[in-house]
Protein backbone atom coordinates (compact mmCIF):
# COMPACT_ATOMS: atom_id res chain seq x y z
CA UNK A 1 0.00 0.00 0.00
CA UNK A 2 1.43 3.46 -0.58
CA UNK A 3 1.72 5.70 1.87
CA UNK A 4 1.39 9.49 1.39
CA UNK A 5 2.80 12.27 3.58
CA UNK A 6 0.72 15.26 2.70
CA UNK A 7 2.82 17.59 4.35
CA UNK A 8 1.18 20.37 2.04
CA UNK A 9 -2.76 19.58 1.15
CA UNK A 10 -3.25 20.87 -2.03
CA UNK A 11 -0.05 22.12 -2.62
CA UNK A 12 -0.52 24.91 -0.32
CA UNK A 13 3.33 27.01 0.13
CA UNK A 14 5.74 24.07 0.04
CA UNK A 15 8.85 25.66 0.80
CA UNK A 16 10.22 25.13 4.40
CA UNK A 17 12.39 28.28 3.47
CA UNK A 18 10.84 30.81 1.39
CA UNK A 19 12.58 31.36 -1.82
CA UNK A 20 11.58 34.62 -4.03
CA UNK A 21 7.91 34.21 -4.10
CA UNK A 22 5.23 36.51 -4.05
CA UNK A 23 4.49 35.86 -0.80
CA UNK A 24 5.98 34.20 2.10
CA UNK A 25 3.40 32.58 4.35
CA UNK A 26 2.01 29.34 4.62
CA UNK A 27 -1.83 30.25 3.79
CA UNK A 28 -4.41 29.31 1.81
CA UNK A 29 -4.59 32.67 1.03
CA UNK A 30 -1.23 32.43 -0.71
CA UNK A 31 -1.85 29.06 -2.55
CA UNK A 32 1.05 28.87 -5.33
CA UNK A 33 -0.54 25.77 -6.68
CA UNK A 34 2.63 24.11 -8.05
CA UNK A 35 1.86 21.33 -10.81
CA UNK A 36 4.34 19.69 -12.85
CA UNK A 37 5.53 22.52 -15.30
CA UNK A 38 2.25 23.15 -17.16
CA UNK A 39 0.84 24.68 -13.82
CA UNK A 40 -1.90 21.99 -13.56
CA UNK A 41 -1.02 18.98 -11.06
CA UNK A 42 -3.64 16.97 -12.62
CA UNK A 43 -1.83 16.57 -15.97
CA UNK A 44 1.00 14.29 -14.66
CA UNK A 45 0.96 12.82 -11.32
CA UNK A 46 3.67 14.03 -8.72
CA UNK A 47 6.65 11.81 -8.32
CA UNK A 48 6.80 10.05 -5.23
CA UNK A 49 10.26 10.39 -4.63
CA UNK A 50 8.98 14.27 -3.66
CA UNK A 51 7.58 13.36 -1.03
CA UNK A 52 9.73 10.93 0.51
CA UNK A 53 11.85 14.15 0.25
CA UNK A 54 9.41 16.70 1.59
CA UNK A 55 9.07 14.62 4.63
CA UNK A 56 12.90 13.76 5.24
CA UNK A 57 13.23 17.59 4.73
CA UNK A 58 10.15 18.39 6.59
CA UNK A 59 12.37 16.41 9.84
CA UNK A 60 15.58 16.87 9.04
CA UNK A 61 15.68 21.00 8.92
CA UNK A 62 14.94 21.53 12.58
CA UNK A 63 17.13 18.79 13.57
CA UNK A 64 20.10 20.30 11.81
CA UNK A 65 19.13 24.44 12.91
CA UNK A 66 18.77 23.26 16.42
CA UNK A 67 22.37 21.38 16.15
CA UNK A 68 24.30 24.32 14.42
CA UNK A 69 22.60 26.95 16.83
CA UNK A 70 24.18 25.07 19.76
CA UNK A 71 27.43 24.62 17.94
CA UNK A 72 27.71 27.95 17.14
CA UNK A 73 26.90 29.19 20.64
CA UNK A 74 29.39 26.99 22.01
CA UNK A 75 31.86 28.78 19.63
CA UNK A 76 31.10 32.00 20.35
CA UNK A 77 31.31 31.21 24.51
CA UNK A 78 35.33 29.62 23.65
CA UNK A 79 35.86 32.37 21.42
CA UNK A 80 34.97 35.24 24.18
CA UNK A 81 36.71 32.94 26.69
CA UNK A 82 40.04 33.36 25.13
CA UNK A 83 42.85 35.72 26.44
CA UNK A 84 44.63 35.90 23.94
CA UNK A 85 43.07 36.77 20.30
CA UNK A 86 44.95 36.82 17.16
CA UNK A 87 43.00 39.03 14.18
CA UNK A 88 41.78 35.58 12.97
CA UNK A 89 39.69 34.86 16.38
CA UNK A 90 37.99 38.04 15.96
CA UNK A 91 36.95 37.21 12.31
CA UNK A 92 36.16 33.86 13.81
CA UNK A 93 33.66 35.13 16.39
CA UNK A 94 32.23 37.98 13.30
CA UNK A 95 31.52 34.40 11.30
CA UNK A 96 29.87 32.88 14.82
CA UNK A 97 27.73 35.47 15.32
CA UNK A 98 26.55 35.62 12.14
CA UNK A 99 26.28 32.42 11.81
CA UNK A 100 23.78 32.65 14.71
CA UNK A 101 21.89 35.35 13.67
CA UNK A 102 21.22 33.70 10.34
CA UNK A 103 20.11 30.63 11.70
CA UNK A 104 17.54 32.39 14.29
CA UNK A 105 16.07 34.44 11.83
CA UNK A 106 15.75 31.15 9.19
CA UNK A 107 14.22 29.69 12.16
CA UNK A 108 11.36 32.24 12.62
CA UNK A 109 11.07 31.55 8.45
CA UNK A 110 9.97 28.04 9.28
CA UNK A 111 8.19 28.38 12.37
CA UNK A 112 4.82 28.80 10.27
CA UNK A 113 5.38 24.93 8.85
CA UNK A 114 5.90 23.81 12.54
CA UNK A 115 4.00 25.84 15.34
CA UNK A 116 0.99 26.65 12.95
CA UNK A 117 0.63 30.57 11.10
CA UNK A 118 0.20 33.06 13.55
CA UNK A 119 0.01 36.74 14.04
CA UNK A 120 2.95 37.57 15.25
CA UNK A 121 4.87 35.04 12.92
CA UNK A 122 3.12 36.98 9.73
CA UNK A 123 4.47 40.31 10.62
CA UNK A 124 7.66 38.98 11.59
CA UNK A 125 8.54 37.42 8.06
CA UNK A 126 9.47 40.16 5.75
CA UNK A 127 11.76 41.60 8.88
CA UNK A 128 12.95 37.93 9.13
CA UNK A 129 14.03 37.33 5.11
CA UNK A 130 15.53 40.84 5.11
CA UNK A 131 17.89 40.22 7.90
CA UNK A 132 18.29 36.60 7.11
CA UNK A 133 20.18 38.15 4.09
CA UNK A 134 21.91 40.52 5.88
CA UNK A 135 23.97 37.84 7.54
CA UNK A 136 24.22 35.23 4.64
CA UNK A 137 25.92 38.34 2.54
CA UNK A 138 27.99 38.87 5.90
CA UNK A 139 29.26 35.16 6.41
CA UNK A 140 29.99 34.94 2.96
CA UNK A 141 32.14 37.98 3.31
CA UNK A 142 33.65 37.01 6.43
CA UNK A 143 35.14 34.03 5.46
CA UNK A 144 36.24 36.09 2.20
CA UNK A 145 37.79 38.98 3.90
CA UNK A 146 39.75 36.74 6.85
CA UNK A 147 40.69 34.34 3.71
CA UNK A 148 42.08 37.67 1.60
CA UNK A 149 43.97 38.73 4.59
CA UNK A 150 45.78 34.85 5.51
CA UNK A 151 46.83 34.93 1.92
CA UNK A 152 48.25 38.53 2.20
CA UNK A 153 50.12 37.22 5.40
CA UNK A 154 51.72 34.51 3.87
CA UNK A 155 52.43 36.24 0.68
CA UNK A 156 54.84 38.31 2.74
CA UNK A 157 58.63 37.85 2.71
CA UNK A 158 58.71 38.06 6.42
CA UNK A 159 56.77 36.36 8.94
CA UNK A 160 54.29 38.91 10.34
CA UNK A 161 50.72 40.21 11.24
CA UNK A 162 49.07 42.13 8.68
CA UNK A 163 46.10 43.37 11.27
CA UNK A 164 46.04 43.73 14.89
CA UNK A 165 42.95 42.26 16.59
CA UNK A 166 41.69 46.19 16.92
CA UNK A 167 42.14 46.45 13.19
CA UNK A 168 40.72 43.72 12.55
CA UNK A 169 37.11 44.09 14.83
CA UNK A 170 36.65 47.31 12.81
CA UNK A 171 36.85 45.19 9.52
CA UNK A 172 34.45 42.80 10.78
CA UNK A 173 32.29 45.97 11.90
CA UNK A 174 32.37 47.59 8.50
CA UNK A 175 31.61 43.85 7.20
CA UNK A 176 28.01 43.58 9.05
CA UNK A 177 27.76 47.65 7.55
CA UNK A 178 27.95 46.39 4.35
CA UNK A 179 26.01 43.92 4.39
CA UNK A 180 23.11 45.76 5.65
CA UNK A 181 23.52 48.15 3.04
CA UNK A 182 23.81 45.16 0.61
CA UNK A 183 20.25 43.45 2.23
CA UNK A 184 18.42 47.41 2.30
CA UNK A 185 16.39 46.30 -0.73
CA UNK A 186 14.65 43.59 1.01
CA UNK A 187 13.16 45.67 3.77
CA UNK A 188 10.84 47.65 1.40
CA UNK A 189 10.55 44.04 -0.50
CA UNK A 190 7.96 42.57 1.25
CA UNK A 191 4.73 43.96 3.96
CA UNK A 192 2.16 42.00 5.73
CA UNK A 193 -0.84 42.92 4.46
CA UNK A 194 -4.78 41.67 4.65
CA UNK A 195 -4.92 39.47 1.60
CA UNK A 196 -8.25 37.96 -0.46
CA UNK A 197 -9.06 34.37 0.84
CA UNK A 198 -10.99 32.78 -2.22
CA UNK A 199 -11.91 29.35 -0.49
CA UNK A 200 -13.14 30.72 2.62
CA UNK A 201 -14.23 33.87 1.19
CA UNK A 202 -12.96 36.03 3.79
CA UNK A 203 -9.71 38.16 4.07
CA UNK A 204 -6.25 36.52 6.05
CA UNK A 205 -3.09 38.37 6.82
CA UNK A 206 0.21 37.47 5.31
CA UNK A 207 3.51 38.21 3.93
CA UNK A 208 3.44 39.64 0.35
CA UNK A 209 5.25 41.59 -1.77
CA UNK A 210 4.79 45.07 -2.16
CA UNK A 211 3.14 46.41 -5.56
CA UNK A 212 6.90 48.37 -6.11
CA UNK A 213 8.40 45.05 -6.23
CA UNK A 214 6.21 42.89 -8.31
CA UNK A 215 7.56 43.77 -11.39
CA UNK A 216 9.19 41.50 -13.32
CA UNK A 217 12.20 44.00 -13.92
CA UNK A 218 12.96 44.47 -10.50
CA UNK A 219 12.76 40.86 -9.66
CA UNK A 220 15.63 40.01 -12.62
CA UNK A 221 17.75 42.97 -11.44
CA UNK A 222 17.66 41.33 -8.26
CA UNK A 223 18.27 37.80 -8.56
CA UNK A 224 21.47 38.82 -10.13
CA UNK A 225 22.22 41.12 -7.82
CA UNK A 226 22.08 38.84 -5.13
CA UNK A 227 24.07 36.02 -7.30
CA UNK A 228 26.70 38.06 -7.86
CA UNK A 229 27.08 38.70 -4.29
CA UNK A 230 26.71 35.47 -3.13
CA UNK A 231 28.06 33.26 -6.31
CA UNK A 232 29.90 34.63 -8.97
CA UNK A 233 32.09 37.17 -6.62
CA UNK A 234 32.78 35.38 -3.97
CA UNK A 235 34.06 32.29 -5.65
CA UNK A 236 36.14 33.90 -7.81
CA UNK A 237 38.15 34.84 -4.50
CA UNK A 238 37.57 31.86 -2.23
CA UNK A 239 40.02 29.98 -5.86
CA UNK A 240 42.20 32.78 -5.77
CA UNK A 241 43.02 32.73 -1.96
CA UNK A 242 42.77 29.21 -1.69
CA UNK A 243 45.30 28.36 -4.16
CA UNK A 244 47.83 31.20 -2.96
CA UNK A 245 46.98 29.71 0.81
CA UNK A 246 47.74 26.18 -0.72
CA UNK A 247 50.89 27.27 -2.55
CA UNK A 248 52.20 29.86 0.41
CA UNK A 249 51.97 26.96 3.29
CA UNK A 250 54.05 24.51 2.00
CA UNK A 251 57.10 23.62 3.72
CA UNK A 252 59.92 24.88 1.50
CA UNK A 253 57.52 28.59 1.48
CA UNK A 254 57.16 28.83 4.86
CA UNK A 255 60.63 27.64 6.05
CA UNK A 256 61.99 30.65 3.62
CA UNK A 257 59.67 33.09 5.59
CA UNK A 258 60.35 31.69 8.59
CA UNK A 259 64.53 31.91 8.20
CA UNK A 260 64.63 35.75 8.64
CA UNK A 261 63.12 35.50 11.90
CA UNK A 262 65.24 34.73 14.72
CA UNK A 263 63.57 32.08 16.72
CA UNK A 264 64.47 30.46 20.28
CA UNK A 265 65.03 27.21 18.72
CA UNK A 266 64.17 25.14 15.73
CA UNK A 267 61.13 23.19 18.17
CA UNK A 268 60.52 27.05 18.35
CA UNK A 269 60.43 27.90 14.74
CA UNK A 270 58.96 24.11 14.04
CA UNK A 271 55.80 24.59 16.14
CA UNK A 272 55.03 28.00 14.64
CA UNK A 273 55.08 26.88 11.12
CA UNK A 274 52.58 23.81 11.84
CA UNK A 275 50.06 26.32 13.39
CA UNK A 276 50.76 28.91 10.06
CA UNK A 277 49.81 25.69 8.45
CA UNK A 278 46.84 24.62 10.11
CA UNK A 279 45.44 27.97 10.09
CA UNK A 280 45.39 27.65 6.44
CA UNK A 281 43.99 24.93 5.96
CA UNK A 282 41.13 26.19 8.27
CA UNK A 283 40.39 28.81 6.23
CA UNK A 284 40.81 26.40 2.75
CA UNK A 285 38.71 23.95 4.52
CA UNK A 286 35.84 26.27 5.56
CA UNK A 287 35.79 27.69 1.86
CA UNK A 288 35.32 24.46 -0.18
CA UNK A 289 32.34 23.45 3.18
CA UNK A 290 31.23 26.35 1.71
CA UNK A 291 31.02 26.10 -1.85
CA UNK A 292 30.54 22.60 -1.07
CA UNK A 293 27.22 22.90 0.60
CA UNK A 294 25.67 25.70 -0.61
CA UNK A 295 26.49 25.27 -4.40
CA UNK A 296 23.52 22.95 -5.34
CA UNK A 297 20.83 25.22 -3.79
CA UNK A 298 22.30 28.39 -5.59
CA UNK A 299 22.64 26.58 -9.09
CA UNK A 300 19.04 24.98 -8.16
CA UNK A 301 17.94 28.90 -8.51
CA UNK A 302 19.82 29.85 -11.54
CA UNK A 303 19.24 26.82 -13.74
CA UNK A 304 15.60 27.31 -13.30
CA UNK A 305 16.17 31.28 -14.09
CA UNK A 306 18.12 30.87 -17.07
CA UNK A 307 16.89 27.07 -18.50
CA UNK A 308 13.07 27.23 -17.59
CA UNK A 309 12.40 24.47 -19.88
CA UNK A 310 14.78 22.05 -18.15
CA UNK A 311 13.79 22.92 -14.78
CA UNK A 312 10.47 24.91 -14.11
CA UNK A 313 10.23 26.63 -10.96
CA UNK A 314 6.93 26.02 -10.80
CA UNK A 315 6.99 22.27 -10.53
CA UNK A 316 6.72 20.36 -7.35
CA UNK A 317 10.11 18.64 -8.18
CA UNK A 318 12.14 22.26 -8.22
CA UNK A 319 10.02 22.63 -4.31
CA UNK A 320 11.52 19.50 -3.33
CA UNK A 321 15.26 19.84 -4.77
CA UNK A 322 14.86 23.15 -2.87
CA UNK A 323 13.71 21.82 0.48
CA UNK A 324 16.82 19.27 -0.05
CA UNK A 325 19.23 21.51 -0.27
CA UNK A 326 18.32 24.32 2.02
CA UNK A 327 18.59 21.65 4.88
CA UNK A 328 22.60 20.87 2.73
CA UNK A 329 22.79 24.46 3.35
CA UNK A 330 22.31 25.01 6.91
CA UNK A 331 24.43 21.64 7.77
CA UNK A 332 27.49 23.17 6.71
CA UNK A 333 26.62 25.52 9.81
CA UNK A 334 26.59 22.79 12.16
CA UNK A 335 30.02 21.87 10.68
CA UNK A 336 31.63 24.73 11.47
CA UNK A 337 33.32 23.79 15.35
CA UNK A 338 34.82 20.55 14.23
CA UNK A 339 36.74 22.50 11.71
CA UNK A 340 37.46 25.18 14.67
CA UNK A 341 38.33 22.04 17.19
CA UNK A 342 40.68 20.61 14.57
CA UNK A 343 43.02 23.38 12.94
CA UNK A 344 43.04 26.01 15.80
CA UNK A 345 44.82 25.44 18.70
CA UNK A 346 43.81 28.38 20.84
CA UNK A 347 40.21 27.29 20.42
CA UNK A 348 40.73 23.60 21.32
CA UNK A 349 42.75 24.43 24.24
CA UNK A 350 40.32 26.80 25.48
CA UNK A 351 37.37 24.22 24.42
CA UNK A 352 38.99 21.90 26.41
CA UNK A 353 39.54 24.02 29.42
CA UNK A 354 36.06 24.55 29.94
CA UNK A 355 34.63 20.79 29.34
CA UNK A 356 37.48 20.31 32.49
CA UNK A 357 35.89 23.17 34.29
CA UNK A 358 32.34 21.79 33.85
CA UNK A 359 33.09 18.53 34.80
Amino acid sequence: MRIRFELYPDNIYPYLVPPLRPCLTRHSACTIGLGQGSGNSSVDPEPYWTEISDYFSFLALPVVVTFALATQVTSVVVLCQQHTRASLDIYLLGLCLASLLLLATTSVLAAQHYVGVYEALIRAQPYALSCRDWFWYTAIWLIVMMAFERALTVSATRASVLCTPTQTAVVVVMVFCVGLVSALPRFWEYHSAEHFDKRTNATALAAVKTASTATAEYNTMYFWYVKTLTIFLPYVMMLVTGLTLALRTRGPALARRYTAVKHTSAAAMARRMKEETALSRLLILLMAMYAAFSTPLCLLELLARVLPAWLDSETRVFAALHNLFTVLFFLHYALHLILYFCYSKHFRLTLLALCCCCC
